[in-house]
């Protein structure tokens, strides 16, 4: 059995929905049906990274964002994402990022108030976001296609990609346009940011030809409108951000950011467009 594009997508799929859950190889392996040895190796040569050193990163950048958001203990935070204990969850911080978590956290949110005065100070003429407000997003069934690398460099190919595929198999004409962002810039490696195109449908299938299933569970969502150039959202995060450190009666969990594209097609060309940005929190 060959390690196709479509098992990798599921498989990652399952590995971000679970990180907190026992992620071995010989688990991974069974749900990929392959042997761990043809596991380890097909998905080194197409991830970059060993199925061991992947799900470690993404619960190390996930510890590291709540570290910034939350006031949890370090402790919490070490088992909410998937670590044993603190000790373990220590070594394994301070040898990625190269300070402790403790010292981590006051350093990032040091940094994180120079940078939001500094963009404040200076709100940008050419985008406009309106209030942010809580609202609750359903539940839905996603096809999609996985660009890894810089956010700015998601290439507009990926719902065109999208596009054909849902045209191929003759489904409603009505389109749903998301983007998901899985990872924190800052945290993550520019080259290693996840960022999935995605489309709603009305139901679960088996991955295909580079298209993906993913079910996403909805919730609660701190929604903001922006209106501009899509390669404005970036200083639309930067504006928002300060409101979601000061919700009343909620807080930020985390990732993914969702963006909901307010158009039939995604054209990354033009200047005026709409999009829901939607970062998940929860009630306090």
């Amino acid at each position: 059995m060959s390690f196709r594009d479509s098992a990798l997508l599921a498989l990652l799929v399952h590995i971000q929905a679970h990180l907190d859950e026992e992620l071995s190889l010989d688990s991974l392996a069974r749900r990929a049906e392959l042997t761990p040895t043809h596991l380890q190796r097909s998905f080194k040569l197409l991830v970059g990274e060993s199925p061991r050193e992947y799900v470690e990163r993404l619960r190390l950048e996930r510890a590291a964002f709540r570290l910034l958001v939350h006031d949890d203990s370090v402790l919490e935070i070490a088992l909410d994402c998937g670590f044993r204990g603190p000790e373990t969850f220590s070594r394994a911080f301070s040898r990625n990022f190269g300070v402790s978590p403790s010292a981590y956290r006051n350093k990032a949110r040091s940094s994180q108030a120079e940078v939001l005065a500094a963009t404040t100070q200076s709100p940008p003429a050419d985008f406009a976001i309106s209030e942010t407000k809580i609202r609750r997003l359903r539940p839905s069934h996603l096809a999609f296609v996985r660009h890894v690398g810089p956010y700015e460099e998601v290439p507009e190919s990926l719902f065109d990609r999208l596009e054909a595929w849902a045209t191929k198999r003759g489904l409603d004409a009505q389109r749903v346009w998301m983007g998901l962002g899985h990872d924190a810039p800052g945290t993550t490696p520019a080259e290693k940011l996840r960022f999935d195109a995605a489309l709603q449908v009305a139901a679960a299938f088996d991955a295909e030809g580079g298209v993906g299933y993913q079910y996403f569970s909805g919730g609660e969502f701190a929604m903001t409108t922006h209106v501009g150039p899509y390669g404005t959202l970036a200083g639309a995060y930067g504006q928002i951000w300060p409101r979601l450190m000061d919700l009343p009666k909620h807080r930020l969990i985390g990732l993914p950011a969702v963006e909901i594209y307010r158009t039939s097609r995604v054209t990354t060309s033009l200047r005026l467009n709409v999009t829901e940005i939607c970062l998940p929190v929860q009630s306090v």
